[in-house]
């Protein structure tokens, strides 16, 4: 018991060494809402920097903390293990190695090292399991950057809410964690490559005991008060459960990025993401400059930043940063720009990602009305015949 507890301090000291822009609030001096949300990724989980970055505004690490164990570690329609692997594949899309090398860790932990083995050698198609395989390939084709892929839906509508939340809640924290965690603390030494794979295993046998917890669903919900669903998570209606963890998250977001951003800023941001459809963007970062004509000062900086780490979160560097957090290096200001950006960026995926599943359905709706129309014309033709 006492060797667990050393290896999970040394985890949480770990976790934190590449985090830069901001620092986390330590667990010894933590109170009110940040220690009970402590608390409770102590039991669940365990405690990382992906979470405790988020901790200078104790309403947003709320969000965070119960959006992300509501969608991916409680078990209802899809196993945690299922969610763990989706979001790695998802992690290594959005270039976030600190959260792909924990995420993969998990998987191992949960004993299917053959298939984290395959994430980490980004050869899922070679997945023994054959409903994991689909699963990681449909993340692959809704995912990547200018995908057209057309991937069958490997998932029954009761498990949508849950798909598609983990992937939200993940591009949230990909996009905090790739501004906020300067890489994985996992390195591969010399470039040798075999040598990470093995410390990732390691890793994931000390963390094999979070993967076996029990999970109460719902008990991250009362972190928050009730919001209202927005619209664009329609998605998440028919669990009660997701779309109460996901309202109350926007709602923490909307609250505490109105004290920081302009209504204008925010109205331009969420308009210019409605346009996007995932596409790449150019390599060089002046295509977001003739998104953000007109305006001038701290509101141009801020939707820069929030558009670029949407489209294209590798394009963000110290200048970004900087512009954000000015001279008086303002953490919790900068936290809930950065929450704002990151969570209006994921809400924008998962809707577009849900917009696909039901257009694909209509579309074989549709296609199935024209085959039986078909046959029913081809039997009246043959009856009209005889």
């Amino acid at each position: 018991m006492l060797l667990t507890k050393l290896r999970f301090e040394l985890i949480e000291r770990m976790s934190v060494k590449t985090m830069r822009y901001v620092s986390a609030v330590p667990r010894a001096k933590a109170d009110g809402l940040v220690a009970r949300i402590y608390d409770m990724i102590a039991e669940d989980f365990f405690i990382n920097g992906s979470l405790t970055s988020h901790s200078k505004v104790p309403p947003l690490l709320a969000g965070v903390w119960t959006g992300g164990r509501e969608c991916i570690l409680v078990a209802d329609r899809l196993d945690r293990t299922t969610k763990e692997a989706m979001t790695a594949v998802l992690s290594r899309i959005n270039d976030c190695p600190y959260c792909g090398d924990m995420l993969v860790s998990l998987v191992h932990g949960s004993g299917k090292h053959e298939a984290a083995s395959q994430i980490i050698s980004r050869s899922e198609e070679e997945i023994a399991d054959p409903i994991l395989r689909d699963r990681l390939e449909w993340v692959k084709a809704v995912a990547t950057p200018g995908s057209r892929s057309l991937v069958d839906l490997p998932f029954t509508t009761e498990q949508l809410p849950e798909a598609i939340g983990s992937l939200l809640a993940m591009s949230h924290i990909n996009r905090f964690s790739h501004v906020v965690m300067a890489g994985s603390p996992v390195k591969a030494p010399l470039g040798f490559q075999g040598i990470k794979s093995a410390a990732l295993r390691m890793f994931g046998s000390v963390l094999k005991t979070t993967t076996e917890r029990p999970i109460q669903p719902g008990r991250a919900l009362d972190l928050l008060p009730p919001a209202p669903l927005p619209d664009d998570l329609y998605w998440a209606a028919p669990n009660p459960r997701i779309a109460s963890a996901l309202s109350r998250w926007a709602g923490a977001v909307e609250r505490e990025s109105a004290l920081v951003v302009q209504p204008q800023i925010r109205n331009l941001v969420h308009k210019n993401l409605q346009c996007w459809q995932g596409e790449p963007m150019p390599i060089s970062r002046s295509w977001v400059d003739k998104e953000v004509e007109g305006l001038t000062g701290r509101d141009r900086a801020i939707a820069r930043f929030a558009l670029v780490l949407a489209k294209a979160p590798y394009q963000v560097d110290e200048a970004l940063v900087g512009e954000i957090l000015h001279d008086d290096r303002d953490e919790t200001r900068f936290v809930r720009v950065l929450a704002w950006a990151s969570f209006s960026a994921a809400r924008r995926i998962a809707k577009r990602i849900a917009d696909t599943v039901v257009e694909s359905k209509m579309a074989k709706e549709t296609k199935f009305k024209d085959r039986i129309g078909k046959i029913a014309a081809s039997i009246n033709q043959l009856q009209t015949n005889g």
